[in-house]
């Protein structure tokens, strides 16, 4: 569907809608709109422009009687052009600060906490994924000799993450092999990640590739070898926060909130959306409203997703998520003031 083209009034009755609704709650009708608009408007003259709203997709009427009610592509068109995010005030930098120590120390353990942290302060459901090594791609990669037929391998991703894996070395390869091997897989196979890697193995020795055979029949062994990250082959996605979504009154139908529970227990498909965004929400916070969210389609929902470095420990990618009735410029403004804490503590 086209951008909306709406002329200045029209944009400015669509915010003053959208502002009443996000305060009251309730459909906004003529009357509350024509108290809260900034100009003298007449209701014909409030009907008419709400009709031009209507007609764009950008407001509905829940009942004939009842007022209007921002749709999905309303709160795009609100959060696109006229949204400013909002300094958090210094009760809520306190409480989010309670988040930003210990990173270095527990990553997981940390996000866990972090999570519920966001979750509290922020509201709605907070989800968070540990960067796998799964996901991450290869910026060098190193054999260590640590001992009689044990090495450690060191995995540096393109994103400064770093991984290391105690391994079995029973070829017993010396140091040279192993720094060869090294080098062979950065210059060969630099932004894969494991698995590519690996199949990228496979398929150069089935077509009987003659030059470096040696080396990617050593190193495919070695490959082969690498501990995977999790053996349950769960992913380490994190909830926090699930149970304030019965709270709200979009989910107050209780068939209705059990199967949106039922999606959050799907851990499968929250670590697709964290994977699936995390590298756009590096750079900021990424929001996404309502259908905009392949992995949680179906629901009234509005998930914003920011990833932040933890330096050597690798990344973490958080989704905060609630109903598409939510303060969006206290949320991007209090994601965006905690994130970029956590990233100055780790400069220091």
């Amino acid at each position: 569907m086209a951008r909306p083209n709406l002329n200045p009034r029209g944009e400015s009755v669509l915010r003053t809608l959208i502002e009443a609704y996000l305060e009251e709650g309730e459909p906004v009708g003529s009357r509350l709109l024509a108290k809260r608009y900034p100009e003298s408007l007449s209701s014909a003259t409030i009907r008419n422009v709400l009709s031009d709203l209507e007609e764009e997709s950008l407001v509905a009427q829940p009942h004939t009687s009842a007022g209007r009610v921002p749709t999905e592509r309303a709160y795009r068109y609100y959060v696109d052009r006229c949204l400013k995010a909002q300094t958090p005030g210094p009760e809520v930098e306190e409480r989010l600060s309670a988040a930003l120590d210990g990173w270095d120390l527990d990553p997981e353990a940390w996000a866990r906490h972090a999570g519920r942290t966001l979750a509290d302060v922020m509201g709605g459901v907070c989800v968070a994924l540990p960067l796998p090594l799964t996901r991450s791609r290869l910026a060098r990669l190193e054999f260590v000799p640590v001992g009689p037929r044990r090495v450690v391998a060191v995995w540096v991703g393109t994103r400064g993450e770093v991984e290391h894996r105690l391994m079995d070395n029973v070829w017993d390869y010396p140091d040279t092999v192993l720094t060869e091997l090294g080098n062979y897989a950065t210059a060969e196979f630099s932004g894969l990640t494991l698995a590519e890697m690996r199949t990228r193995l496979l398929d150069a020795l089935e077509a009987g590739a003659r030059e470096g055979e040696s080396l990617q029949l050593r190193l495919q062994d070695l490959a082969a070898r690498w501990p995977d990250d999790r053996s349950d082959g769960e992913p380490p996605v994190l909830v926090s926060g699930l149970g304030r979504l019965g709270g709200f009154p979009e989910f107050e139908d209780m068939s209705r909130f059990r199967s949106l529970v039922a999606a959050f227990e799907e851990h499968g498909r929250l670590a697709r959306l964290l994977n699936a965004f995390a590298e756009r929400a590096a750079e900021d916070v990424q929001l996404l409203l309502g259908s905009e969210n392949p992995y949680l389609e179906g629901w009234p929902l509005a998930t914003a997703v920011r990833t932040v470095r933890l330096g050597p420990a690798g990344f973490v990618t958080f989704a905060l998520v609630g109903p598409l009735r939510m303060d969006y410029g206290r949320l991007m403004g209090g994601l965006r003031w905690w994130s970029g804490q956590v990233q100055r503590r780790q400069e220091r």
